[in-house]
């Protein structure tokens, strides 16, 4: 019985930590994406670049709190 709940707990780490990896890029990448769509070229439209902008600003910070979510999250659980 004991064994088997060290191969359970081991399971719901490597998931966990998984997860985690996954929300961590995803985070990483919503950050670059939202650098991207800032990039908005001088001759376009106030109203494209102002949607843009906003849109990229958006997309880092949702990043932004996804990584350092996890990142907090992972410190205070290791305490």
């Amino acid at each position: 019985m004991n064994s088997q709940f060290g191969e359970l707990a081991q399971a719901r780490y490597r998931t966990r930590s998984k997860y985690r990896k996954v929300l961590t890029v995803g985070g990483l990448l919503l950050i670059a994406a939202g650098y991207l769509l800032m990039c908005v070229s001088p001759d376009s439209s106030l109203q494209w670049a102002l949607f843009r902008v906003m849109a990229g600003l958006g997309c880092i910070v949702v990043g932004c709190g996804m990584v350092l979510l996890l990142m907090v999250s992972q410190r205070v659980q290791a305490d």
